[in-house]
């Protein structure tokens, strides 16, 4: 008598073993589709790009390190941000024994220039004798949601001059200097899910985060040269100002897709310190995006190799009824995106 593996297993490449599994083997395995696969069905359509495209705010990470006892510097273009955000970080160490020690600065750049990285950390450098920082954190990022052809091309190559050439500065720069220093540091990357997967209206954004998501690999294995650790936090939709003005250009099928569910930049800071913790080179913020991530692993190394293998097959069944629905999506829709006629110039 076959189980519900078996009838499964004739629609995978591994239709030989139909029939093989041990019954108790097949009752464990039937057990774990179906209680994951609940778990997943319950919240998949919401969340499974739901939580895909924003960074989580530098400034509360940079709060959670402070409270931890951390020198901490911030960058970014405003000044006047800079100094209120600083504020707070410094208010966040307070209970910490060693604040008087500590140090808290600002640094006014725009990392998407290369010279203007190079000075960001000859600065930061400056204040710890010319030493390089211990983690250096890439959060900057920009979204211009829009339907492709209607989108002018400025707008893709300023989304991947900030987003990847903006972090691609700041750490090709960083790691020379870790090297030459001996200082065995973390390089933190800012993806999204959007990263990992992709779908309308984000034509200009994905692709940048799938960038990082490639230069985490490829630093992940040659640092080891260096022993520096590279990870890659793929976040969710943050509630944030920037949400909000990315609302305004956002396709209503991206945003029917993305559904309601967001995180708070607080609960996003202490994901990403968590999976820094646990030494994890991809880190996500829930279980719909731990299934994303474990199916797209490619030859980087599982969080977990019992839970990632486990998730990579649940995703695999489920994923498949999830693309129709989002291709039909789109099909059902495409009177409310009529081509404009072409500029005869």
């Amino acid at each position: 008598m076959w189980s519900l593996v078996d009838y499964i297993l004739q629609f995978t490449p591994y239709a030989e073993l139909t029939g093989e599994l041990h019954p108790f083997a097949s009752i464990i395995v039937t057990f774990l589709l179906l209680s994951v696969g609940y778990l997943m069905a319950n919240t998949f359509l919401s969340k499974i790009l739901g939580k895909n495209k924003f960074q989580p705010k530098g400034k509360e990470f940079a709060k959670l390190m402070a409270s931890k006892g951390a020198h901490v510097t911030i960058c970014a273009r405003g000044k006047g941000d800079l100094d209120l955000a600083l504020e707070e970080i410094k208010e966040a160490a307070r209970s910490c024994d060693n604040y008087e020690n500590l140090k808290f600065n600002v640094v006014s750049a725009d990392l998407s220039k290369y010279d203007e990285s190079v000075r960001a950390l000859d600065e930061v450098s400056s204040k710890h004798d010319g030493r390089v920082p211990d983690v250096i954190v890439c959060n900057a990022g920009l979204s211009i949601p829009g339907v492709f052809i209607e989108r002018p091309i400025e707008e893709f190559e300023k989304t991947m001059q900030l987003n990847y050439f903006g972090a691609l500065y700041t750490i090709h720069e960083g790691v020379k200097r870790m090297a030459q220093q001996g200082v065995k540091g973390k390089i933190v990357m800012v993806s999204s899910v959007a990263g990992l997967c992709g779908f309308m209206g984000f034509t200009s954004y994905a692709p940048t985060k799938h960038a990082l998501r490639g230069l985490t690999e490829c630093l992940r294995h040659e640092l080891i040269l260096y022993d520096i650790s590279v990870h890659c936090y793929f976040a969710g939709t943050i509630d944030s100002p920037g949400y909000q003005e990315e609302m305004k250009t956002k396709p209503k099928i991206s945003q029917e897709i993305e559904g309601d569910d967001k995180m708070t930049p607080k609960d996003a800071a202490k994901a990403l310190y968590k999976g820094i913790c646990k030494g994890n080179v991809f880190i996500t913020s829930d279980i719909i995006g731990d299934a994303i991530r474990a199916s797209t692993l490619g030859i980087s190394p599982a969080n977990n190799a019992f839970t990632d293998a486990l998730l990579c097959g649940i995703t695999w069944l489920v994923i498949k009824p999830v693309r129709w629905y989002f291709d039909k999506m789109v099909r059902d829709n495409k009177t409310d995106y009529p081509v404009a006629p072409a500029d005869n110039k």
